[in-house]
């Protein structure tokens, strides 16, 4: 099976989703690949989760070993039929036990998202200000009654 496991300077980075590497280890073959992510445009949040959705899927990942990932993304995975494992700390990610894995198996594992939480996702800012302002009815025009009703004072 191939794993992928999120990494910066060669060691098991902290939080998933912000990992600028992931290390891809072949548990069969035992081959390493550490790819880097490409930073988007949209910073650090917006697109990342697609991106490395893609990543595993072009490189047949079958399951990932974290640290600590918030709820969205451990959803995400499992959603996809990823396996999530959890490495104990100080763990060598060259010469891992693939036995010694521990299963993340419950949403509970994950930390939960602030920015989620209060609905701040600083990309999605300008999407969520246009389709409201699409949606709510403007409070300086006037209904179609009330035009033809001034119509009719004004003549």
């Amino acid at each position: 099976m191939k794993y992928a496991i999120p990494i910066c300077n060669d060691k098991l980075f902290n939080h998933y989703s912000k990992a600028p590497q992931f290390l891809l280890l072949d548990d069969v073959t035992k081959q390493e690949q550490i790819v880097d992510l490409t930073p988007t445009i949209k910073a650090k949040t917006c697109g990342k989760k697609t991106q490395m959705l893609s990543l595993f899927t072009a490189h047949n990942v079958g399951a990932v070993i974290i640290k600590n990932i918030g709820e969205a993304m451990l959803s995400t995975l499992f959603d996809q039929g990823i396996k999530v494992f959890r490495l104990n700390r100080g763990a060598d990610i060259h010469a891992l036990d693939f036995s010694q894995l521990i299963p993340v198996e419950d949403l509970a594992y994950a930390k939960p998202s602030v920015n989620k939480r209060n609905k701040v996702h600083t990309c999605c800012i300008g999407k969520q200000t246009i389709t409201a302002s699409k949606l709510a009815p403007n409070k300086n025009q006037l209904d179609a009654e009330t035009i033809s009703n001034l119509k009719c004072i004004h003549h």
